[in-house]
């Protein structure tokens, strides 16, 4: 691909040029989030009279998993990165709806994250307000325990 190209081109054309190249799930996560690329190859949210908002290159899209795209537009740490990677299989993606509560999804749509063997519902928000990576390893610690648990 002629990157340098599409450098120039109309952000619509350059758009739709880079999400071909992506995951559909990722292309998903692109159009939930209203993100569009610029001239540099960088995904960003249109602000209208704001700064625009620069989430990540193109590059770091195209060999990224859709958990770390979601967790990176959330801003969560590496750490809590790698744990929901790492075990993906306990987790189901959740949404809120005002006339539904709370609603099973598709991984791109997801804004909560549900713990299979204890129930408890974490919303992405509040995940990111973990700073203390004490506090983050006891969550980790617990939410392995009630696995461990009911599996036994």
């Amino acid at each position: 691909m002629d990157y340098q190209l599409l450098k120039v081109l109309d952000g619509n054309m350059r758009d739709e040029v880079l999400m071909a190249e992506l995951a559909d799930e990722t292309v998903k996560v692109l159009r939930k989030y209203n993100l569009h690329s610029n001239s540099d190859l960088y995904w960003e949210r249109p602000k209208g009279k704001y700064p625009q908002k620069i989430f990540f290159s193109h590059k770091f899209l195209k060999k990224s998993s859709v958990i770390r795209v979601i967790f990176y537009i959330y801003q969560l740490c590496f750490a809590k990165v790698k744990y929901f990677e790492r075990n993906w299989d306990d987790f189901i993606p959740y949404v809120h709806s005002w006339r539904d509560g709370f609603v099973e999804c598709e991984l791109h749509d997801m804004e909560f994250i549900k713990h299979k063997y204890s129930d408890i519902i974490f919303d992405l928000r509040d995940l990111q307000k973990i700073t203390d990576i004490r506090e983050f390893v006891a969550i980790c610690d617990y939410l392995d325990g009630q696995k461990s648990a009911l599996k036994n």
